[in-house]
């Protein structure tokens, strides 16, 4: 059993570009612990459903957050926020976002608030920057969740096209970050991915259905997961909450539609939980 899982969700990364030229940081990670080979998001392929997603355990159909707003809030007292199943464990759940306007900042704190957080930090202008303030986080989290949220490589390739030289870079400064936060796995869980890929019919877009902008990178490195496992069965984002209440001990609600990732944890201190 963990004490602390750290997430990364990088937005818009795409597993094509978790190379040893692009991300060695991220690839080694994978090579070393456990790796999807098949790992999908929600439909629609956007950020806000897949956050949702994330948040609450279940499609977005069931929690109606599609679009960027508040309107899925009245839906709310019928889900289980996984925040609010960390905190009746014991558990903290704690986000680092980039800087943001007022509005934005806004929002995000009402659906945060929504979805049981209990802090929201903004971890400054750089990916690395918010990565070490994550880092700095962990000394006040005993037990529970850290989810950084790194926007480069999603930017990127809004504005040049996914897979091109920009989003290249960007990929590069998100594993600048992850190899910050790699040595968190020798007694935390460190848990990678993406919330959707990009490229797949327009560009400089990853809305529409297209496998290029379901497929995500998924990576799980810790003291207790596979070393050099490969996940080749299909898995998803809604994979990812149980998962991280059950490495927590905490229950999981009947609602989740994912499943636990067992067979990525083969450790005898995980045992009893198989």
């Amino acid at each position: 059993m963990h004490r602390r899982v750290v997430v990364v969700l990088a937005d818009g990364l795409r597993p094509d570009a978790v190379t040893p030229a692009i991300m060695p940081s991220l690839h080694t990670l994978g090579q070393t612990y456990t790796r999807a080979e098949h790992a999908v998001t929600v439909r629609p392929s956007v950020t806000v459903a897949a956050l949702g997603s994330l948040a609450t355990g279940v499609r977005p159909e069931a929690h109606g957050l599609i679009e960027p707003g508040i309107g899925f809030l009245s839906r709310m007292h019928r889900l289980h926020p996984l925040g609010e199943e960390l905190r009746r464990a014991g558990h903290d759940l704690a986000v680092v976002l980039p800087e943001m306007g007022l509005f934005s900042r806004s929002l995000v704190g009402a659906l945060a608030r929504a979805a049981g957080v209990g802090k929201l930090v903004s971890g400054g202008g750089t990916a690395r920057s918010m990565a070490r303030t994550a880092r700095q986080m962990l000394g006040e989290i005993g037990h529970g969740v850290i989810v950084l949220y790194l926007a480069d490589c999603d930017g990127a390739g809004h504005a040049h096209g996914w897979m091109s030289e920009p989003y290249a870079d960007a990929a590069r400064r998100v594993d600048a970050a992850l190899a910050e936060l790699a040595p968190l796995a020798q007694e935390d869980l460190l848990i990678v991915l993406s919330d959707h890929g990009g490229g797949g019919v327009e560009p400089h877009d990853h809305d529409l259905p297209h496998p290029v902008n379901s497929h995500i990178p998924l990576v799980l490195a810790g003291s207790s997961v596979a070393q050099g496992y490969l996940m080749r069965r299909p898995v998803s984002l809604l994979d990812v909450p149980p998962t991280i209440l059950w490495a927590l001990g905490a229950a999981i609600p009947g609602s989740y539609e994912g499943r636990v990732l067992r067979e990525a944890f083969r450790a005898p201190s995980l045992a009893h939980h198989r």
